[in-house]
């Protein structure tokens, strides 16, 4: 995620969520790769998967900390420049909701994207790119359900990308992954 998504209330399409869930039912796997870098592999999901959701936490109870929506091809992380002698955990979850086509409002310094939320069991709401020159969707926003707006300050050349807003249900919480780092 990049941290020029603001938030806001407006409303412009319709999205109906569907009752669905997703589970990982896909471990995950974590080793220290060098005193301070965790490297995390998981296999790829299958075709009901939309994405994983990777966290992590210095204790195992939490509180947990989203490190990255990933697109559901994506089966490795590296968790870089870790603080030393520090224990981490780690957990994946996937998500699964249906998309649409956002409406849009280009401004100078980036886009303003809205649509109507009719779900009402969402967890939030991805906003999805897909550059010129790639064949998949990746996550660039995320916003907390019942937001229908966000605007996402766009680098040279993400203007004539496509994008998609995707409502989503998380699913269970895969295995904990314990590693420490080194000194």
């Amino acid at each position: 995620m990049r941290g020029g998504a603001r938030i806001a209330a407006s409303a412009a399409l319709i999205l109906a969520l569907p009752a669905c869930s997703a589970d990982t039912g896909q471990p995950l796997r974590g080793v220290l790769t060098t005193p301070t870098d965790i490297d995390l592999h998981w296999r790829q999901a299958g075709h009901e998967v939309d994405g994983h959701v990777l966290e992590f936490a210095t204790e195992e109870r939490g509180p947990y900390t989203v490190l990255q929506y990933l697109a559901p091809h994506v089966t490795h992380y590296r968790h870089p420049d870790l603080m030393p002698h520090t224990t981490f955990h780690y957990r994946l979850r996937s998500y699964r909701g249906p998309t649409v086509r956002p409406a849009r409002a280009d401004r100078p310094d980036g886009i303003r994207f809205t649509w109507t939320d009719r779900s009402s069991d969402e967890d939030g709401f991805l906003l999805e790119m897909r550059k010129a020159d790639s064949t998949g969707y990746e996550p660039v926003a995320v916003a907390g359900p019942d937001i229908t707006a966000t605007t996402l300050v766009t680098l040279p050349g993400e203007k004539r990308a496509s994008f998609r807003i995707r409502a989503f249900v998380l699913g269970e919480h895969s295995n904990v992954v314990r590693l420490t780092t080194g000194g």
